[in-house]
């Protein structure tokens, strides 16, 4: 097995971190080389949002960013920002295990949960003299609204998207993006806001696992709690609604028992919608973060009235894989594998690209048993990938009703399917993101510009205070209308 300097230093010493520090300027261009490469040979979805000019412009001004001084944690910097720049919610750049599992045990991260809502910060459990729900004016003389922009820029969106980025403020990774954005820490100072007082409080720093068992007691909504279930259905008698749910695609592929049964949930769901003549059907995709084929395509087929693919043009930039010395196998013969489903899949070269065969896009057509009611799609900055494919082509039929905030994936389009991981040499850094690029199969609207997410027709961010009492603002509304309606 080759072992790479970076991560070879982490493996012998806990004193790695410093050590990184020390990494020469040409060991680290060379890493920023590699990695310019990597995107420029391998990354169809590079010049997807910004000119060839704009993103050289932006390998340029990361290469000069480099110098004697520059640390880890600034080279990573400095590459992650190149990462964000290109726009693609599958685009991740991770420190090798043997460098996280060095920093998780030393006591640098910030302990408390966060939840961002409305343009504020809030704390999403009581710890020490700290009260759940208040809201934070600044950390370590940061201004909250600065603070959390520097932390939500580790979170790579679709196209120019914001909403992801915050919202991901909540989840269980923000202490490694405030290290990220502003280094080890012995302990951080919070300004509260309290019954209309600012005080100061001060919270020591802790371990990466502390924080964890900190973020298993946070406030949790019923919503959130529903999120665990894969997918579900339910009926509100006082409005005649169905109300579908469905949290992930991740159910497994067009052969899987798990796939399977999924098409038996729908086929009896939309047997019963049909039947009964149910006027309405509440969608609710708010947690669902994307998932496998065809599970986003059999669904919608139950919802639409036309003919459909999944995309109308996809391609790579390669079907044999470049720049294999730093390619990540995770599995036996992948690279070999991979470069077999490309040359018979992405078969069609045209001007350096190699395009999707149309066999491989097959023609859908509406279910038997599709809905010919009123469809209300419930959408969050979580939804990406297969689920906001799903939600662009709900949302590009018109018909149906859009309630709630901007996804974190894009409507007209998004880099996806297949992902691919590189590291570089020197630093051990691993570059992830996926290589076919696609168009989905959705109209042009007025109020969808190229690298928006899906928005909204009837725009709902909930505030603290609906959290804390438990208040399902988007799905109110959807009820709201209906009772109008009727």
């Amino acid at each position: 097995m080759k072992v790479f300097p970076g991560v070879l230093l982490a493996l012998l010493f806990p004193g790695y971190i410093a050590a990184a520090q020390q990494l020469s300027k040409s060991s680290l261009l060379e890493d920023f080389s590699v990695f310019q490469s990597v995107f420029e040979q391998a990354n169809a979805g590079l010049y997807k949002y910004h000119s060839k000019q704009e993103v050289d412009s932006a390998f340029a001004a990361g290469r000069l960013q480099i110098n004697d001084q520059t640390g880890y944690r600034d080279f990573y910097n400095i590459v992650w920002k190149i990462v964000d720049f290109t726009g693609s919610c599958h685009n991740q750049l991770d420190y090798p295990d043997a460098v996280d599992s060095v920093l998780n045990r030393k006591k640098i991260f910030f302990p408390l949960p966060l939840r961002y809502l409305s343009g504020k910060l809030y704390t999403g459990m009581a710890l020490g003299n700290i009260p759940l729900g208040k809201e934070i004016v600044s950390v370590n003389g940061v201004a909250a609204p600065e603070f959390a922009k520097a932390v939500s820029r580790y979170v790579s969106t679709d196209g120019h998207n914001e909403t992801g980025k915050y919202a991901f403020l909540k989840t269980n990774w923000t202490p490694a993006y405030i290290y990220r954005a502003y280094g080890e820490q012995d302990s951080f100072l919070v300004v509260i806001k309290d019954n209309g007082l600012l005080r100061n409080e001060t919270l020591a720093a802790v371990a990466y696992k502390e924080y964890i068992k900190n973020y298993r007691q946070r406030f949790i909504t019923e919503q959130e709690k529903k999120g665990k279930e894969d997918y579900m259905f339910r009926y509100l008698d006082d409005i005649k609604t169905g109300v579908l749910t469905i949290n992930t695609f991740a159910v497994g592929g067009p052969e899987s028992e798990g796939h399977k049964q999924y098409a038996k949930f729908l086929d009896s769901v939309f047997t019963v919608l049909q039947e009964q003549n149910v006027p309405d059907l509440i969608v609710d995709v708010r947690e669902n973060g994307g998932g496998n084929d065809p599970n986003d395509l059999l669904l919608y087929s139950y919802l639409t009235r036309r003919r459909f693919r999944e995309n109308t043009v996809a391609f790579t930039l390669f079907n044999t894989v470049p720049l294999k010395e730093y390619y990540v196998e995770e599995e036996e013969d992948e690279i070999k594998d991979l470069e077999k489903t490309l040359k018979e899949e992405n078969n069609i070269e045209r001007n350096g690209k190699y395009y999707l065969n149309k066999r491989f896009n097959k023609k859908w057509r509406p279910n038997q048993k599709a809905f010919k009611g009123q469809v209300y799609l419930l959408v969050s900055p979580f939804v990406a990938s297969a689920g906001s494919l799903f939600a662009s082509m709900v949302k590009s039929d018109k018909r149906p009703v859009v309630i709630g905030q901007e996804t974190l994936g894009g409507y007209y389009g998004h880099t996806g399917h297949t992902p691919v991981t590189y590291r570089l040499p020197h630093t051990g850094l691993l570059l992830t993101f996926s290589i076919v690029d696609l168009r989905q199969d959705v109209r042009k609207l007025r109020d969808e510009k190229w690298g928006d997410g899906i928005m909204p027709d009837y725009p709902v961010e909930p505030t603290i205070e609906d959290v804390l009492n438990g208040i399902d603002r988007e799905m109110e509304l959807a009820k709201e209308l209906i009772r109008k309606k009727k």
